[in-house]
C-alpha cells in the first residue's frame, strides 16, 4: 500500500512537472506571436513589403491594409491583444503550477489564481468574439473586404467555465479544510 501511494505521488509530481514546461512553452509560444504581430503592425507602415514576410503574417489583414488604414490598425491591435492575453493566460498557469504545492493543494492562493485564469479565458473569449464578428461585419459593411471565417474562440469560453467551476470547487474544499481544522 506504501508503495503504490509513493508512485502516484511521483507520477503526479511528474506529470505537474510535465505541465508546468508545458505552460512555460505556451508563455514562450504566444509571446513570439505577439511580438511578431507587433513587429507586422509596426513594420507595415514603414515597409509594407517586408513586412508581408514576418513570422505567421496573416495576408487577409494586408488586404484590409489597402482598404482602410484605420480598420487594419484595429484589426492588428485586437490580434495582438488577443495573442498577448493568450501569453499572459499562459503564464498565469505556469505562476500557479509553481506555487501549487502538493501537501496543501487547497488554498486561497491556488483558488484566486484559478478564478484569475478563468475570468482571462473569458476576457480572450470576448476579445476574440468581438473582433471576429463585429469588426469582420463593419469591415465587409464599410469596406466590402470579407476576412474568411475564423474559429470564434468558443473553447475559451468552455475553457473559462471550466476553470471557474474548478475554482469554485477549490473554494468549497478550503472551507470544508477550515471546518476541519476549526472541529479538531
Amino acid at each position: 500500500m506504501h508503495s503504490k501511494q509513493i508512485n502516484m505521488k511521483t507520477r503526479t509530481q511528474t506529470i505537474l512537472t510535465v505541465s508546468k514546461i508545458l505552460a512555460f512553452m505556451g508563455v514562450v509560444g504566444f509571446s513570439i506571436l505577439w511580438g511578431s504581430q507587433l513587429l507586422t503592425l509596426v513594420s507595415s507602415f514603414i515597409n509594407p513589403e517586408w513586412a508581408k514576410h514576418t513570422y505567421q503574417v496573416d495576408l487577409n489583414l494586408f488586404r484590409v491594409r489597402d482598404s482602410s488604414i484605420g480598420y487594419y490598425t484595429w484589426a492588428m491591435g485586437m490580434t495582438i491583444a488577443v495573442s498577448a492575453l493568450k501569453a499572459l493566460n499562459w503564464y498565469l498557469v505556469f505562476d500557479l503550477l509553481t506555487k501549487l504545492k502538493l501537501q496543501s493543494p487547497f488554498s486561497m492562493e491556488v483558488e484566486k489564481k484559478l478564478e484569475r485564469i478563468a475570468y482571462l479565458l473569458l476576457v480572450v473569449w470576448i476579445a476574440g468574439g468581438f473582433f471576429w464578428k463585429i469588426c469582420a461585419y463593419y469591415l465587409l459593411k464599410d469596406t466590402g473586404v470579407q476576412l474568411p471565417v475564423n474559429n470564434s474562440g468558443d473553447e475559451y469560453l468552455f475553457m473559462a467555465g471550466m476553470i471557474y467551476i474548478i475554482s469554485q470547487i477549490f473554494k468549497r474544499g478550503i472551507e470544508i479544510q477550515e471546518e476541519n481544522q476549526l472541529t479538531v
